[in-house]
Formats: structure tokens, C-alpha cells, sequence
């Protein structure tokens, strides 16, 4: 499940069961936003105990699958701007407290992602300028090691032309 909400479902906040959907959310998510030095503001985590496909919390409203933390957060009045991805700032896919929340483009959510915090690819060379290179992959920016990204493609040129 992407990060995303279908297109025509602007429609879902008009006959929202807020009861239903807010039952399922553990408000003591025992995971302070503790990184913040307004977290006792922001608060813990609240966890959607919905559905556990994905790393995002889901619900199904009239046939549409809509993901939990994007309704979190228009259920708190708040509107979601097109073009733009969240950014779970407390890095728990399954929290819908909107304080934790914030619209970002997805290149900045990559970067701020703990996988852009690394310094070194899984082979162990160092991610540097000189050795990186950024490709889409499922629409979303992904960094690659060059040294890595080239034996990868000649291993894969011996296989073809044998």
C-alpha cells in the first residue's frame, strides 16, 4: 500500500464512522515523539489496529481503500495538499496522531527516511557524491552505490549474452 489515498475519495468525510475508525486506534501508543522539543505536546503515538496489510494502517470506506493516518488527519480538519506525501516524523508507519504528521515532497521523505541516514551501501563502500546515484523505483527516489550498481549490471550482461 503506497503512502497515498485514491484520488476521488474526497468523498469518504462526508459519511465517516469516526466511531468505528477511532475505535481501533490505541491512544497510548507508548512511543513518545521524543526527538521534538515540543513532545509533550505532541504526545505519543496513536496506533491504528486495523488492518495490519502493509506498513500503513488501512481501512475500507464504501469499497475504498483509504489509508488510516490520511484520515487522521482530515478528520482533524486538516486539508492534504496534491503533489505531496507524508512524513511520519515519529518513523511509526502505524501512528494517525496528526501532530506527528507532516506533508512533505516525497524527495525530502526519502532523505529524512532512516535508510537516507546510512553511510555506507549494504557492500560497505561509502556513500559519497562520487559514488551515488539516485533512480526511481516504484515512483519513489531510491540511492544506489555506483560500485554496486555496476557489477550488479555486468553480472547481469554475462547471464543475458551466454
Amino acid at each position: 500500500m503506497s503512502n497515498s489515498t485514491p484520488d476521488d475519495a474526497g468523498w469518504y468525510m462526508d459519511e465517516f464512522d469516526g466511531e468505528r475508525f477511532w475505535s481501533r486506534v490505541k491512544f497510548n501508543g507508548g512511543h513518545p515523539y521524543a526527538s521534538d522539543p515540543l513532545a509533550t505536546a505532541k504526545g505519543e503515538c496513536w496506533l491504528y489496529n486495523g488492518s495490519p496489510d502493509g506498513p500503513y494502517g488501512q481501512i475500507q470506506l464504501f469499497g475504498k481503500t483509504v489509508t488510516a493516518h490520511r484520515l487522521a488527519y482530515r478528520d482533524f480538519g486538516h486539508k492534504i495538499t496534491d503533489g505531496l506525501v507524508f512524513d511520519h516524523l515519529c518513523r511509526i508507519h502505524a501512528c494517525v496522531n496528526p501532530s506527528h504528521l507532516e506533508q512533505v515532497t516525497s524527495d525530502v521523505n526519502v532523505k529524512r527516511g532512516t535508510a537516507a541516514n546510512k553511510t555506507h551501501c549494504p557492500s560497505g563502500h561509502e556513500y559519497t557524491p562520487e559514488n551515488t546515484v539516485m533512480q526511481k523505483r516504484a515512483g519513489a527516489p531510491v540511492r544506489y552505490c555506483k560500485v554496486c550498481l555496476s557489477a550488479s549490471k555486468k553480472r547481469t550482461a554475462s547471464r543475458t549474452s551466454a
